[in-house]
């Protein structure tokens, strides 16, 4: 979906800017060489044709194509690097920064933030154009400014924080301002300045919220921030002030957690009894990980019974990662008392007993949740209710033969790859040793044999879950190998398909090098093995629609095949195959995504095709985007997700396909488990 940004009037840009963002920009030649639209009509031979070089990563012949007279070959070529960087399109990129095509201009300017290269600094400084007193060149601007955060120096950084004199109207610039902080944080490159400048505008309730939305997730996501108590005043009249924008509160929220300070406490503790909005609830929850853990409790614990299924498993899962020895048989006696919370719920908490119940001196709390946990592992139909067993029984490590006996042999792959995963979490323990006393060397061979019993059965998704558990170091299991062993275990990567098992190939292949002692191998390249059909363009229109029918309602989809045909012909291929039919939704974060089109259901599953990373100009900035899950650039293939809110960090990484059109009422409905009846097409 293209960015809708609407013109406005606004002042000149401030004279910091001017002098800071190297000043020979100007705009673009008065006389272009012809003046032409671009069309992008997927029934044209000619643009169907760029967007096959794009699928076909013809680097080569897409830069071209960057010189060409016309303007719509000119954007496709130019905007196809954005999803495939090539630091060898920097230089014919940077003359189309000066098109008299303005969207050529932000496609050039995109794809050289997209390849990330310090190379590209330069260019798209130059680019930015300074003087525009009739703000003809806003969009452009503010694609530059976060290009500039992909790629630029702290110096540019410096420079851009600089600029205190934006105006409320002057809503793309500042977006795109708080769009180059943003990324400048996500990779790790931080100054006070900067911190401060976000932590101002978040304040602001003048400030148009696109601009307060990407100030609230620098504060949130970038790892060198830790708001001070001022800071935490601001961001908490900031969080009052977001009143109507549930998505730039719940950034606020986990910003407000990362601070230590009383005043983020204060704001959290308070509001988290009146939020409305179970995703910001979702986040607050998580957000008082870092306060004191007596008075934490008293405000978590009483959201276990929260009606939302979602609110009710954050706040169980909240004590699994920050619960406490003392409190460990508080834990279950939770759903001792509320015995009609959801299973998932009732696992996490079980979890957590386990995890912190002491079984010197409460052995006979920990055999109860132990043998609850195997009670409802026995009973449960859902195999995601199954598998979550696996992880509450991983946390005594001593369960590991009864996850071996049981998860290994359930006809489910999702509980099989959650028995893997369970066991590598054991062998993964930082204090393994002490956990298993004098039995220790024991339980590390019987661990060893258990993981070459998963290479050797051959199962992708379990090989992909546990092969990291050959390389623990504090076991060694260096010492185990020999080199009929290691020939078994080269016999299996053999035999796994590519492209479908990559994930698996690439676990077991540096579980290979590591007992080879040599370096860890690079991710396998998928060579280009699947080109997309432009037949379901041919009735395909800007109103049609996908409806995936599931166990919950309807969910209605709109798609964007401009920005990832590739991807909308795949979904439509599969949809109109029957496909998606009965399939699940196997993953499920609160207040992230959900996740479906596996085909063995556990989240490993491929079909024996791969497609490509497509990245066009849409943004993860609000709820319900549909976008294809990847193990890395081009290896989508079935599963899809579609998000709960604004994930911005998801932008420019993961293929943006479509986006709910209605329906968002049943996607905060749906837990694993689920199941899609079928996903059909209007035309």
């Amino acid at each position: 979906m293209q960015r809708s940004f609407r013109p406005y009037k606004i002042s000149c840009l401030p004279a910091v800017l001017y002098t800071l963002l190297l000043i020979g920009c100007m705009p673009p030649d008065a006389e272009p060489k012809k003046k032409a639209g671009i069309n992008l009509d997927l029934q044209n031979a000619q643009v169907q044709k760029l967007y096959n070089l794009r699928d076909a990563r013809k680097a080569d012949s897409l830069i071209t194509y960057l010189s060409s007279e016309d303007a719509t070959l000119r954007y496709i070529a130019a905007l196809a690097f954005a999803s495939m960087p090539d630091s060898n399109a920097i230089a014919p990129l940077t003359p189309l920064l000066r098109d008299e095509q303005e969207d050529i201009r932000i496609a050039a300017a995109f794809s050289l933030g997209q390849i990330a290269s310090p190379k590209c600094e330069k260019p798209l400084t130059d680019a930015f154009v300074s003087d525009d007193p009739m703000s003809q060149h806003q969009r452009f601007n503010a694609v530059v400014l976060e290009a500039i955060g992909k790629c630029g120096s702290l110096r540019s950084l410096k420079n851009i924080a600089a600029v205190t004199t934006y105006k409320p109207t002057d809503t793309l610039l500042l977006e795109g301002q708080c769009r180059a902080i943003y990324r400048f944080g996500l990779r790790d490159s931080v100054l006070p300045a900067a911190t401060q400048l976000m932590v101002s505008y978040v304040a602001n309730e003048h400030l148009p919220d696109p601009a307060r939305l990407m100030a609230a997730h620098y504060l949130a996501r970038t790892k060198g921030v830790a708001p001070d108590s001022l800071q935490a005043r601001e961001m908490a009249a900031g969080f009052l002030r977001a009143g109507q924008n549930p998505d730039i509160r719940m950034a606020l929220a986990k910003a407000l957690g990362k601070s230590q300070s009383s005043e983020a406490f204060a704001i959290l503790s308070k509001v988290i009894h009146t939020e409305q909005d179970w995703r910001v609830t979702c986040n607050i929850i998580n957000a008082l990980a870092k306060f004191e853990y007596d008075t934490v409790r008293a405000l978590v614990a009483p959201f276990i019974t929260n009606p939302n299924a979602h609110v009710s498993r954050t706040a169980a899962e909240f004590f699994i990662a920050n619960g406490q020895v003392k409190d460990g048989d508080f834990y279950w006696r939770i759903t001792r008392d509320h015995p009609n919370l959801p299973v998932m719920t009732q696992l996490a908490l079980f979890r957590a007993s386990n995890k912190f119940l002491s079984m010197r001196n409460e052995p006979e709390s920990k055999f109860f949740v132990i043998d609850r946990v195997k009670a409802i592992f026995q009973q449960a139909t859902n195999p995601y209710e199954r598998a979550a067993c696996m992880g509450a029984l991983a946390e005594f490590g001593w369960n590991y033969r009864w996850i071996h006996d049981r998860g290994f042999s359930d006809p489910h792959p999702a509980v099989k790859s959650a028995a893997a995963e369970a066991l590598l979490s054991i062998v993964q323990l930082p204090n393994f040793y002490a956990v298993f006393g004098e039995n220790a060397r024991a339980v590390r061979r019987d661990l060893y044999y258990y993981l070459r019993e998963i290479v050797a059965g051959g199962d992708a998704g379990m090989i992909a879950a546990a092969s990291e558990g050959f390389t623990v170091k504090t076991l060694d299991y260096k010492t185990l190998r020999d080199s009929s062993r290691l020939t078994v275990m080269k016999t299996a990567l053999a035999k796994l398909k590519m492209p479908r098992d990559v994930e698996a190939y690439a676990a077991l292949d540096k579980a290979i090098a590591y007992f080879e002692e040599r370096p860890a191998p690079a991710a396998p390249k998928i060579a280009f093995n699947h080109p997309f059909e432009w037949a379901p363009f041919k009735k395909f229109t800007s109103k049609s629609t996908a409806t995936i029918e599931t166990s919950k309602g309807n969910i209605v989809l709109e798609m964007y095949p401009v920005w990832a045909p590739g991807s909308v012909a795949n979904f439509l291929s599969l949809a109109e195959s029957g496909y998606f039919n009965g399939k699940t939704f196997h993953r499920v974060v609160p207040n992230f995504v959900i996740q479906g089109g596996c085909p063995r259901g556990d989240g490993y599953g491929a079909l024996d095709y791969t497609i490509r990373t497509e990245i066009g100009l849409a943004w993860y900035d609000s709820e319900g985007f549909l976008g294809m899950a990847s193990a890395g650039p081009d290896t989508e293939g079935t599963q899809f997700f579609i998000t709960h809110s604004a994930t911005p960090h998801l932008s420019g990484r993961y293929t943006i396909f479509g986006k709910v059109k209605s329906g968002m009422d049943v996607v905060n409905q749906i837990q694993p488990g689920d199941t899609i009846g079928k996903v059909e097409i209007q035309y």
